[in-house]
């Protein structure tokens, strides 16, 4: 018996029309909301399930295309079809080529192998996504279902369903944006740009859903489901070969995971400069969320440069205040600009141009040469360890890093 968790990929076989079945009566029943689907946001025995139980998700079901039965020859035929929309419709071009490649090249003697359909509707289901997750497409109200999961649990619930071809989106339910330079906090589609490129050689994008919680970000990716379907109860796959039609069908997601922080740029001008080496250190401090102090120690070498910046990466949580003090520069050199604080935000949305905005976590100091010299320091940083001693650590930027590198400890 296959383990629950692969039901994804057997819920993508469920496509499959087998054309050549003796008629034997139309048993599937395609009347309107006498189908149901539950999601379950975690595979079972996952070590996320505690964790995404803290936020509250919401799964948009996008009904892509009605199921309707065969026309002659078929009519008789225990299985169903998709309705295509009129030419010109935002959909047509996608489910055109979608229905045609599947009547044509299944059946039951040699259906597709698994890889190829789940290679295949992983591509299908990243190419409908591109087009719902767009600001600015706006669905059919009577063409989309959202449900939201009961506190504190990972499964969500979404009855009365139509037959027929559906898109789910996982997302947080206080993510309301699908793009927004002016509030990427609200946003929930995530696009990566992949190596691999499609076959005019452009980068390929891929299209993720966020879920967030304290600690963590969750990653959907979108997928693609059929109903009614038919459960075979020796290899528990979902098709529309074998066993009985099941109008109630179960979707187990598999999200990645990763830490909820933000970026922090500390951006550095110097007026004047003079031709010598000068080392300026920045403290970075905040709390985290037990209220313990957290540090990081930033440095930049200047040796006759105008201008630096240096970035900390996916490194402070986001919602936290952070605290940037400049705690050395050469002799010299008189600071400008007193310390500075700032509230991590999410990373900003990309542009409609594609090009990514400019990240909002920004501070910067500004000093003037003001006489001769230049030089590098030694910062001492201690810590208490486990005895109740104290463990220092130093730094010789002439000796033990490079021009934007945090220092040690």
């Amino acid at each position: 018996m296959r383990m629950k968790s692969r039901r994804t990929l057997a819920v993508l076989l469920s496509m499959i029309l087998l054309l050549a079945l003796a008629p034997s009566g139309f048993a599937v029943d395609l009347d309107p909301g006498i189908n149901s689907v539950t999601v379950e946001c975690v595979p079972q025995g996952s070590d996320f399930a505690e964790d995404l139980a803290t936020a509250t998700i919401q799964a948009d079901l996008y009904l892509l295309a009605p199921a309707v039965r065969y026309e002659e020859p078929y009519e008789n035929v225990d299985s169903y079809t998709y309705q295509v929309p009129e030419e010109g419709t935002v959909f047509h071009d996608l489910l055109k080529t979608l229905t045609e490649e599947l009547n044509s090249a299944d059946t039951p003697e040699a259906p597709p192998a698994e890889k190829d359909v789940f290679d295949q509707f992983e591509h299908y289901a990243q190419d409908f996504a591109k087009i719902v997750l767009d600001s600015s497409y706006t669905p059919d109200p009577d063409r989309i279902k959202s449900a939201t999961a009961v506190a504190g649990k990972t499964f969500i619930n979404v009855p009365n369903l139509d037959a027929g071809l559906y898109l789910l989106i996982i997302r947080g339910q206080e993510l309301t944006e699908k793009d927004s330079s002016d509030h990427p906090e609200k946003v929930y589609v995530k696009k990566t740009e992949q190596a691999s490129s499609d076959e005019n050689g452009t980068p390929t994008t891929l299209f993720t859903t966020r879920v967030l919680t304290e600690d963590y970000e969750y990653l959907f990716k979108p997928r693609l489901f059929t109903l009614p379907t038919k459960l075979d109860n020796n290899v528990q796959q979902y098709n529309t070969a074998y066993g009985e039609w099941e109008n109630q069908l179960s979707i187990y997601a598999k999200p990645t995971r990763v830490a909820n922080n933000g970026d922090l740029k500390i951006i550095k001008n110097v007026n004047n400069p003079g031709p010598d080496p000068v080392d300026f250190v920045f403290e970075v401090t905040w709390k985290d969320k037990s209220n313990n102090d957290v540090t990081k120690v930033v440095t930049m070498t200047f040796k006759g440069d105008t201008r630096k910046e240096y970035t900390l990466v996916n490194t402070v949580p986001i919602g936290t205040e952070v605290t940037v003090t400049e705690v050395h520069s050469g002799i010299g050199y008189t600071a400008v600009t007193g310390p500075q604080t700032v509230t991590i935000q999410a990373p900003a949305a990309a542009t409609a141009d594609g090009e990514t905005a400019a990240v909002r976590n920004v501070v910067e100091f500004t000093n003037d040469h003001t006489g001769p010299g230049g030089g590098h320091g030694i910062l001492n940083r201690f810590t208490a360890g486990s005895n109740s001693s104290f463990d220092g650590v130093g730094f010789n930027d002439s000796e033990a890093a490079d021009a934007g590198k945090p220092l040690a400890g």
